[in-house]
């Protein structure tokens, strides 16, 4: 029998953090305290998180050397986490982060980091979680949400998709991390005499015992904010007491798992996402409306880890093999802005306005560091061009850069920057408005037509430097090809003739047509898209849904007098904006008059009669060469106490969908579970989505929506439309233990970013996660003024990785941070062995299998300029590379 001593440290929640730090610090003393006068309380165990010393050691830098000596004593266990995170809302790439931040803190105090992963708390677990766990050496796990005790015994295995395992402790649904002390604190306030206790005692182990074919149980004295309970020398002795024959221990909880590993091919498997709803009474619910609470946190959030992953890593990496050495205390710092934000009761939105007032803060430091990184590095490689007010003659070279590892080839809206009094200009008969006349050729010499979306003389920007300078700058649409994580050169020259393009991508009002897809508006607002490859027509997309809200962060619950609203019913207008040769843009305005608030008094709940107009705007693209609808969304919200959803239509029957997630992509079936309906927790239709969600039929068409930032909630109803429902917002006014707050309501401007894809067969979930890739990566571009003789470069790549399911997931420095030496790490998006080719600009000299903390494990046969990559079905693979 095994004794867990703990704590549970919510660093931010119903108090801000510089309010439970303050608990905190009081917390660690006095266990510091106790430990040193109590040599025979032997194990402590940290939460599983070490941002916990980093806090304690601000406030208390003197405690150091007493804290590190009863942590390397093995008295005090740290790790494996920095925080405990939500699964759900972040990438995989900033679990892998946050798991080597705490290696890296556990390693300062002098020890390894806890083979667990506690993951007590979290709402909800990722399929590819123990694969993480195993590239981190944890073989353990302990939880409690997303599965019941009926599910499953208290130990079990769980698997990810690829067959990696750890074996799991399956926490009580009632009282989880604090089951056992809860039956101490009961019969404290009970005020029970000692066989009463014993009594309790007794029943609860027993209990504990009946669960675990093994014999091998889990008391566990933990709860949040708790402290050290100094008497627990005496319930370690009643409980021996009770049980002679057991062996009762207070130790590293790691021995527990070492002795679970002879019953390890005996022990039932659950594989996958763990996603449950709550039965029994009991703190074990999912709570699956967290994904939508607070949108801008969730978009902040994405954009960010985009930054980081897509721009900041890559190039630094990059940069550095050329010479150019950027300090990994940047990127370090915006990490740890960003981490400090996934605590699951931080970016799940269910805290207290404080709280997340001040992760804007953070995600605008991490932000703003990721730009400055990124900017300096791109600013280096203008140097090339010497002084950028040198040239004449009006000739631009525009630079395009691609931080992606495959090529593209698509349309870019780019700000092209002119001085002043260009030396060719036009006007329109007669003389109305100004445009500079230029043409743009690629590096071939082929002139690339392009549409004029607006333009803005004398307007202010910043070039190399940092230099404040006035331009007419012209924004324009064009057709461009992107080498694979490199650069192209475009040539910008005067033109002594009007330079128009009469090419028009809409012929007929409300439609606009490429080589793949037609897109048509309808009067209502919402598009119809026809798939010419496969004849598949989508219609009635993009309408939207509102209900009532009395919830709060944690549930969506409408009222029982609620009114949805569908926009069906209300007037739109539609206006083209942009309609060039290789790109058209529509524009839908629509206002929505919505209840303005949720009216409670002593006899109803319900929505308001008043209505506030609440305007949407919707602009809709299609390229030239893509095989998706672009989809941009403003809702001016002035409602309060609703909920907001958009409706996708997919006409696909199918009872199942498909979302993705950290390292994977899962099927889930539709509608919700009914038998749950009289559980504690009923399920919910609405669950968990990577930004992608959608619906194939049999023979692979179907539909996706693909989100780049900040939309986490989606459900598919059992319906004949085959529809798919996205979250885009909620707005409440419920925070734990207040009044109520305004800062959940959302009040104002919210954006959102999509895209609609029509699927054919041969498009798998590593082409969507491709596609989400370009969307949260984006195009970076400038324009420096060249002279007329010079030759543009032919497009050049750093890397390129051959088509198939593999993605590349990071390429960065290593932490170790030789100079010499990159870090590649890839996945398997499919369920079936798959290879690919990672081509190098540089000199390969040696290849090393690795493990996720990056140490080497066997070497990889490669050639001078690449190496075949080999990954199982689902399988996650870390590379380190030296370079010559």
């Amino acid at each position: 029998m095994y004794y867990f001593s703990s704590t549970h440290w919510d660093r931010e929640w119903y108090e801000t953090f510089q309010g439970f730090r303050f608990r905190l610090v009081e917390m660690m003393n006095e266990l510091i305290d106790v430990m040193e006068d109590t040599p025979d309380f032997q194990t402590f165990h940290l939460d599983g998180q070490t941002v916990v010393l980093e806090d304690f050691m601000e406030i208390e830098p003197g405690k150091r050397e007493r804290l590190g000596r009863l942590i390397q004593e093995g008295r005090i266990v740290i790790g494996p986490w920095y925080v405990m995170p939500d699964e759900f809302l972040v990438s995989g790439e900033s679990i892998i982060r946050n798991l080597l931040k705490g290696r890296q803190i556990c390693r300062e105090w002098g020890v390894e980091p806890w083979k667990y992963g506690y993951i007590c708390d979290t709402f909800g677990h990722i399929a590819q979680l123990p694969q993480i766990f195993k590239g981190f050496g944890i073989p353990y796990s302990i939880l409690g949400r997303g599965l019941n005790e009926h599910s499953v015994p208290s130990h079990f295995r769980w698997a990810s998709p690829d067959g990696s395992e750890c074996i799991a402790y399956k926490l009580f649904d009632d009282n989880s991390y604090g089951a056992f002390l809860v039956v101490l604190l009961r019969a404290d306030a009970r005020k029970s005499n000692e066989d009463e206790t014993k009594t309790a005692i007794r029943e609860h182990v027993e209990r504990e015992l009946s669960r675990s074919p093994y014999g091998i149980g889990l008391l566990m004295d933990s709860q949040d904010h708790a402290r050290i309970r100094p008497d627990t020398g005496i319930y370690l002795d009643i409980i021996q007491e009770l049980f002679p024959e057991a062996d009762v221990k207070h130790v590293n909880l790691e021995e527990m798992g070492q002795q679970l590993e002879a019953y390890r091919d005996v022990m039932p498997v659950r594989s996958g996402e763990l996603y449950e709803p709550g039965k029994n009474p009991g703190s074990n619910y999912v709570i699956p409306h967290t994904l939508s609470s607070r949108y801008p946190l969730k978009q902040a959030n994405d954009i960010c880890q985009a930054l980081l992953e897509k721009w900041v890593e890559p190039l630094v990496a990059i940069a550095t093999l050329r010479g150019f050495h950027t300090s990994q205390s940047y990127v370090d710092m915006a990490y740890q802005y960003l981490l400090l934000n996934h605590p699951h009761d931080s970016i799940c939105g269910c805290s207290i306005d404080a709280v997340h007032e001040d992760m804007k803060y953070r995600y605008n430091q991490s932000k703003e560091i990721s730009l400055q990184v990124v900017g300096s590095i791109l600013d280096k490689e203008l140097e090339r061009f010497g002084n950028t007010d040198g040239g004449s003659g009006g000739n631009l070279v525009l630079l395009l850069r691609n931080p992606l590892v495959f090529p593209q080839r698509l349309v870019v809206t780019v700000d092209i920057d002119f001085e002043p009094q260009y030396p060719c200009q036009f006007q329109e008969p007669f003389g109305y408005e100004q445009k500079n006349s230029f043409l743009i050729f690629d590096h071939q010499g082929h002139e690339i037509p392009y549409g004029l979306v607006k333009i803005r003389r004398n307007y202010k920007t910043f070039v190399q430097n940092k230099i404040e300078k006035v331009v007419d700058r012209h924004t324009v649409s064009l057709m461009v090809d992107l080498p694979a994580m490199g650069t192209a050169e475009y040539k910008v020259v005067p033109s002594s003739q009007p330079s128009r393009y009469l090419e028009r991508m809409s012929r007929n009002r409300g439609e606009a047509e490429n080589e793949y897809l037609k897109l048509t508006v309808q009067d209502n607002g919402t598009i119809r898209i026809t798939d010419k490859r496969t004849g598949r027509v989508y219609d009635n997309l993009c309408s939207y849904l509102d209900d009532g809200e009395i919830g709060d962060g944690w549930f969506h619950v409408c009222p029982v007098e609620d009114r949805m609203i569908d926009s069906h019913g209300f007037e739109c207008a539609i206006e083209t904006i942009e309609n060039g040769p290789s790109r058209t843009v529509f524009q839908v305005s629509q206002t929505v008059r919505l209840p303005r608030e949720l009216i409670q008094n002593n006899q109803s709940l319900q929505r308001s009669n008043d209505v506030v107009p609440v305007l949407i705007r919707t602009r809709i693209g299609l390229s030239q060469g893509a095989a998706y609808v672009d989809v941009e969304t403003t809702v001016d919200n002035q409602a309060r106490d609703h909920r907001f959803r958009l409706v996708i239509p997919t006409g696909v029957t199918e009872s199942s969908y498909f979302v993705n997630q950290a390292f994977a992509f899962v099927r889930r079936p539709t509608g919700f579970r009914l038998e749950t309906q009289n559980w504690k927790e009923s399920d919910a239709a609405e669950k968990q989505t990577g930004g992608i969600v959608g619906k194939r039929r049999d023979d692979g068409t179907g539909l996706a929506f693909i989100s780049p930032f900040g939309l986490h909630e989606c459900a598919a109803p059992d319906n004949e439309q085959g529809e798919v429902h996205v979250t885009l917002f909620r707005s409440f006014q419920k925070t734990y233990l207040t009044n109520g707050e305004e800062g959940g309501q959302l009040i104002g401007q919210l954006s959102f970013k999509y895209a609609l894809a029509p699927l054919t067969a041969d498009v798998s979930d590593a082409d969507l996660a491709r596609l989400q890739d370009c969307l949260q990566a984006g195009v970076r571009h400038a324009t420096v003024k060249i002279d007329a003789a010079y030759n543009l470069s032919a497009p050049a790549s750093h890397f390129e990785l051959s088509s198939s399911d593999i993605q590349l997931s990071i390429m960065k420095r290593p932490e170790n941070g030789r100079h010499n030496e990159l870090i590649v790490r890839c996945v398997n998006l499919s369920d079936k062995p798959e290879t690919a080719w990672l081509r190098s600009f540089m000199t390969i000299g040696e290849v090393m299998k690795a493990t996720l903390h990056e140490e080497a494990l066997e070497p990889v046969s490669h050639e001078r300029d690449g190496f075949l990559i080999k990954l199982a079905a689902w399988q996650i693979q870390t590379y380190r590379l030296t370079l010559a």
